[in-house]
């Protein structure tokens, strides 16, 4: 009998690897103290070492930390190709989210655990009614239950916070938190974890290299119903000084995911508040068919090269370190 056990034909990785919790803010401290939103980070670099900035990846609303790993073996997820492109890669899992315990009597209620037809209505929609083509064919696995790529993300999926505030100031004190251990990152955002990204940047801009938002939570000033709204444009609590310091920023929208108008507005909106904002619309590169699950999408390691890209274009001072770029762009001369 062969053996199938996944690690049977996986292949040999040698890298440095640990993990490590984040304190939540402690309360009652001269009673009875206790946590509200610790936060998990699981980190991984290479083994001989690098010299390259840490890259932080945060997850995006029902999902966890292992977004980033990726849903099948043949499209490892962007922080395994950090790794190997020479970055350490470290994974956050927002409170209240993945390995980051959820306390109801404090954080509050969320919605519901998704079931298949909400993951799919959010990644893999099903082709229309007599139509034999997907609406996001970069998904190359099957949109049924019994597909083991589609299994694992409704397995990983869970319930978001219902007040969006609380929830995305714990992200940002969490991530401030983790900027403060680690020194200068990029930082890597999916959807509603996006916010934690603008947030940690207006309050450490210093240890902001970069932000890289993959479909963000929008368009500004967005009603979330009963998870409240984005008042404050691309967040529901302000800005540090209402402003992004001309940190550099790239918006990524699939060419399938109905997403870039929404996306294009919140790169305009983000120039308003100072950040170096330029909008990378994956159609216009070539990159067709990704919804809004591009990062574990079977080509998102064409993707992940748009964005190591993009880094790498940033402007370098005279030691060759990476300087924020001047002014903003579109690329491929969009809007």
């Amino acid at each position: 009998m062969s053996n199938t056990a996944p690690h049977a034909d996986a292949a040999a990785r040698t890298v440095r690897t640990g993990g490590f919790f984040l304190s939540g803010d402690v309360n009652d401290a001269d009673s009875q103290p206790w946590q509200l939103g610790p936060a998990w980070v699981q980190w991984e670099a290479p083994a001989s070492g690098t010299s390259g900035l840490p890259f932080v990846f945060v997850h995006g609303g029902g999902g966890q930390s292992t977004d980033w790993l990726g849903v099948s073996a043949l499209a490892p997820g962007w922080a395994v190709q950090a790794v190997e492109a020479g970055f350490p890669a470290y994974l956050m899992d927002r409170p209240g989210h993945g390995r980051s315990p959820y306390d109801p009597a404090r954080l509050g209620a969320r919605t519901s655990f998704p079931d298949y037809a909400g993951v799919a209505a959010v990644f893999v929609p099903p082709a229309a009614s007599g139509d034999s083509a997907t609406p996001n064919p970069a998904w190359a696995w099957g949109r049924k239950p019994g597909s083991k790529e589609l299994d694992a993300l409704v397995a990983s999926s869970g319930g978001m916070l219902l007040d969006t505030a609380l929830g995305q100031e714990l992200d940002a004190r969490r991530l401030v938190d983790l900027l403060k251990i680690i020194g200068r990152s990029v930082l890597l955002t999916h959807s509603a974890g996006a916010a934690a990204g603008w947030l940690a940047a207006s309050r450490v801009p210093e240890l902001v290299q970069a932000v890289i938002s993959v479909e963000p939570l929008g368009p500004p000033f967005r009603d979330l119903g009963a998870r409240g709204s984005l008042e404050f444009g691309a967040t529901a609590v302000p800005l540090e000084g209402d402003r992004l310091d001309s940190i550099p920023v790239l918006v990524v929208s699939g060419a399938a995911s109905g997403r870039g108008d929404a996306d294009k507005e919140t790169t305009d909106f983000l120039r308003t508040q100072g950040a170096v904002a330029t909008h990378l619309s994956l159609g216009n590169e070539g990159i067709a068919g990704n919804g809004h699950g591009l990062v574990f999408e079977a080509n998102n390691h064409d993707v992940f090269q748009e964005v190591l890209d993009w880094i790498e274009g940033l402007q370098k001072d005279h030691h060759g370190n990476p300087q924020r770029v001047p002014e903003p762009q579109y690329i491929n001369h969009e809007g």
